[in-house]
């Protein structure tokens, strides 16, 4: 009988990773499950998203900066708690979930969820290469269950590691529920949202992945068309001084605008007239089957791993290849003031289905009892 789990990722920073796993542990606590979710840091920015922790869960922050000092107090809290089964989260975190599993020489089930796409990641060679690679073979190989969160990811995973094992399977994360068409829902004021401009959305972390510098470029050329056209990227992180730069150097001040984190970007959509994602790879990118939920218009990049899964070739929105710019600006225009795609609302709610909270607890309920 399921009744002690363990939820353990680094952080809980603001990305969609960290508000998966939240959204988990949530769940599952209110179903009445003692639900610990260890953390390594949660100072400053490591703890955006802890206002969202349900408060039946204890959270246990280990304050030990990086996810490798984690791994003696990991030990001691498994051999203390003798959980049921321990939900860990990131190649790293997996990485130190099985070796302290090994040295407290408890019977726990192991469930690693690999949300990321290693060959884009990890941008390793050589010998640093071959020690990951060995780290994962064997850590892995220990685990219950190995979730990824696409089938490309999936795929790029067993490659990248040479990975043999036959326990990996796709769970899509849990995106979509009755919260977050509630966050839908709520008012939001921005200075672009009017009767006559067009507002193109972006929600992500400004990191290298998102690549959103791609995305600014590519509606300089749009906003040149089409001077109604507007700019809102949500998010926070270390190249925020880059693209300001660059919206500055395209003199795009008064029709960019990146405003930061915000707990409901969601609420945006509702305002906008279309979601871009211009990612150079995703594990899953929760914000566009969010974004394609809401039935806002959506663009995305074909990177790995997710958006072709999630638009299924085009058929609920529109594909662009990676740093395509004139092929991005093509598709923003298409959106906005062309022929966009076309699909029933029958064939969309049934695509929809795989993406619900509730489909995919249950899956989860069902690994966690009984893993292998």
């Amino acid at each position: 009988m399921l009744n002690k789990v363990m939820f353990f990722l680094p952080t809980l920073g603001g990305g969609g990773a960290e508000r998966t796993v939240i959204q988990l542990a949530n769940s599952f606590a209110e179903q009445g499950l003692q639900i610990d979710l260890a953390v390594c840091n949660v100072n400053g920015e490591k703890a955006k998203l802890l206002p969202e922790v349900n408060s039946k869960i204890q959270l246990i922050n280990f304050n030990c900066g990086r996810v490798a000092n984690a791994l003696f107090p990991l030990k001691k809290r498994l051999q203390e708690q003798q959980y049921d089964c321990v939900v860990a989260t990131q190649t790293h975190t997996n990485i130190i979930c099985a070796f302290a599993k090994k040295l407290a020489g408890v019977q726990t089930k192991l469930i690693f969820r690999e949300v990321s796409t290693p060959s884009k990641n990890m941008k390793l060679s050589g010998f640093k290469k071959l020690i990951l690679t060995s780290f994962v073979n064997w850590t892995y190989s220990t685990a219950d269950q190995v979730v990824c969160v696409s089938n490309g990811g999936l795929e790029d995973f067993r490659e990248y590691y040479s990975y043999q094992k036959q326990n990996l399977i796709t769970i899509y994360n849990p995106v979509i529920d009755d919260a977050y068409f509630e966050k839908l829902k709520a008012s939001v004021q921005h200075r672009f949202f009017n009767a006559t401009n067009k507002v193109i959305m972006a929600v992500g972390r400004l990191t290298e992945a998102k690549n959103f510098s791609f995305l600014i470029r590519s509606f300089a050329k749009l906003h040149q068309q089409h001077p109604e056209t507007r700019l809102i990227i949500l998010g926070e992180g270390e190249l925020r001084a880059e693209f300001e730069a660059l919206v500055t150097s395209l003199d795009l001040q008064d029709v960019v605008d990146l405003p930061g984190f915000d707990p409901n970007p969601y609420a945006y959509l509702k305002y906008s007239d279309l979601f871009v994602l211009s990612s150079n790879w995703e594990g899953l990118p929760g914000v566009l089957i969010q974004a394609l939920a809401s039935k806002i218009k959506v663009v995305s990049t074909n990177c790995p791993s997710g958006p072709m899964e999630i638009l299924v070739n085009s058929k609920f929105g529109l594909l662009v290849e990676c740093n395509d710019v004139e092929g991005m600006v093509t598709a923003m225009n298409q959106a906005l003031f062309g022929n966009y795609v076309e699909f029933s609302n029958a064939e969309f709610e049934q695509h929809c289905q795989q993406f619900y909270k509730s489909n995919v607890l249950q899956r989860y309920l069902e690994m966690m009892e009984n893993p292998s």
